[in-house]
């Protein structure tokens, strides 16, 4: 299946350069579900990365980092797919 990737400038299409037009792809209700599911997945990982925080739980002696839950991950896929930017400060944990 080929993918809608917008390689023309960012003013000829209203999309950020290298983006994935999703909506082309599944169609505006089909993308919309994606973009609502990788929020709520990144939303259930901030969850369980404070909860480990919160017990102590420490691989290896270290300490859980957003990146050990794909955090940072979903943030980059939501940017490539043109998703509207997460709210950092509001769910990020500390030192995320």
């Amino acid at each position: 299946m080929p993918r809608a990737c917008n390689t023309a400038s960012a003013g000829a299409s209203g999309r950020k350069p290298n983006t994935i037009d999703l909506e082309a792809l599944l169609g505006d209700n089909d993308a919309q579900l994606v973009y609502e599911g990788l929020h709520r997945l990144r939303e259930l990982k901030i969850d369980a990365l404070n909860v480990v925080r919160t017990e102590g739980v420490r691989p290896n002696g270290r300490d859980f980092e957003a990146w050990d839950f794909g955090i940072p991950q979903i943030d980059r896929l939501l940017a490539r797919l043109g998703a509207e930017p997460v709210d950092e400060d509001a769910d990020h944990p500390e030192g995320a």
